[in-house]
């Protein structure tokens, strides 16, 4: 049986038995998004990858990059006690389009303005991080890269509390998480991202049409995958140990922190977001993105541009590696994870609701990475920071 075709069975059987629990007093509620894109490059020197994939688009094109099909259960069972399944399919870490369960938690409502949930929970780090893979609920084809890469994680196991109020003429939302995360890597030999001791806290604030929202979270973090262990195992061989120990990610303490704001009023889209990325371990180095983005509806039509930009610190000033020939691989290894890093995008597209439920869009992007390749992976020999375009189209749709 395909991906699609097995989550659909597990949404059926949930829906089934949400069914059953109905006629005994329960209620439910089902929803479910989608989104079918198509994205390609005008250059096979670089590829396009969303965060975790690690197939993309290049000048062929790919259908897997931006398509993917997502489906949720919201049970009530008492007026204080709630619970939330969702399942999505789409490219994982190996390339395959498969579905995971990216949500699964209980929610209890202690009071009026304070509540708990434990389960798998989405990480909220984000300004959409609640509805980044509902397409048809934001206005780009995909959430800014510049941003949205420099903390591939979409979910942590664990529990927040929340506390929310109306406070002057807005409403006023905290919560803090505490938990872990353990996600595959974007490595066909299967790498892997953990993160222990993660803890976190946001604020989120709503008045009239804008929305403000900005937290920090921090952990201890682990990652590997097949080309750093080789990497970092040959650092060891021959005796570099302080420059293994200065890149190698185990363990090492990890905030991320974000601000962003949202303003939406009649025909007026303008949203932004910054964030930050700092960490001991050099393989992850220190990294900052940023974006922003305006819209202007006319009638069912919006075309909006985006300015994005992201830079990562340089670390080539922080080890030695002598200059001997058998060591040169090892020397470039470490260079490329060194070296700074840099990009920077201007977007144009255009949303068309053309149904209460669907969207096409279309968005072209003129990127100007450093010389590594910026965000684009599997950079191949010869590249040295030429623009990149990048065309996609999509329908999104709810349902």
């Amino acid at each position: 049986m395909s991906p699609v075709k097995n989550l659909a069975a597990v949404l059926a059987l949930s829906l089934a038995t949400a069914s059953a629990a109905y006629a005994d007093g329960f209620s439910y509620r089902f929803s479910g998004f989608g989104t079918v894109g198509y994205a390609a490059t005008d250059t096979n020197d670089v590829m396009l990858t969303n965060p975790g994939q690690i197939d993309g688009a290049r000048k062929g094109g790919s259908a897997l990059v931006d398509s993917r099909l997502g489906g949720q259960l919201d049970f009530t069972f008492t007026p204080a006690l709630s619970a939330t399944v969702q399942g999505l399919a789409r490219q994982d870490q190996k390339g395959d389009f498969a579905p995971v369960l990216e949500w699964a938690f209980l929610r209890y409502k202690v009071s009026n303005s304070v509540a708990v949930r434990i389960g798998r929970l989405g990480f909220p780090t984000y300004l959409v991080s609640d509805y980044r893979y509902v397409g048809y609920a934001n206005p780009w084809v995909r959430a800014p890269l510049e941003v949205y890469k420099l903390a591939p994680v979409d979910n942590y196991e664990g529990a927040d509390i929340t506390w929310s109020h109306d406070v002057g003429q807005g409403f006023l939302t905290l919560q803090a998480l505490a938990g872990h995360i353990s996600n595959p890597a974007a490595d066909a030999n299967g790498g892997r991202l953990k993160v222990n001791q993660l803890v976190g806290g946001y604020v989120t604030y709503e008045i009239g049409n804008l929305r403000l929202r900005g937290g920090v979270s921090s952990g201890k973090v682990s990652y590997w995958t097949n080309n750093t262990n080789a990497l970092f195992g040959g650092l060891q061989q021959v005796g570099l140990v302080d420059v293994r120990n200065l890149f190698n990610a185990d363990n090492s303490h990890t905030t991320f922190s974000s601000l962003g704001f949202n303003y939406d009023a009649g025909n007026i889209l303008a949203t932004g977001e910054y964030a930050k990325l700092h960490s001991s371990a050099r393989l992850l180095g220190d990294s900052a993105g940023w974006y922003g983005t305006f819209g202007y509806r006319l009638s069912k039509v919006m075309p909006y541009v985006t300015w994005a930009g992201q830079s990562k610190q340089s670390d080539l000033g922080k080890y030695s590696i002598p200059s001997i020939p058998q060591l040169a691989p090892l020397a470039a290894g470490v260079h490329g994870l060194a070296a700074s890093s840099s990009q920077h995008t201007v977007s144009l597209g255009v949303k068309i609701d053309v149904h209460s439920n669907v969207a096409l869009k279309f968005q072209a992007d003129h990127v100007q990475p450093s010389a590594g390749g910026g965000l684009f992976s599997d950079v191949r020999a010869g590249y040295h920071g030429q623009s990149v375009n990048v065309y996609s189209a999509v329908v999104d749709f709810i349902f």
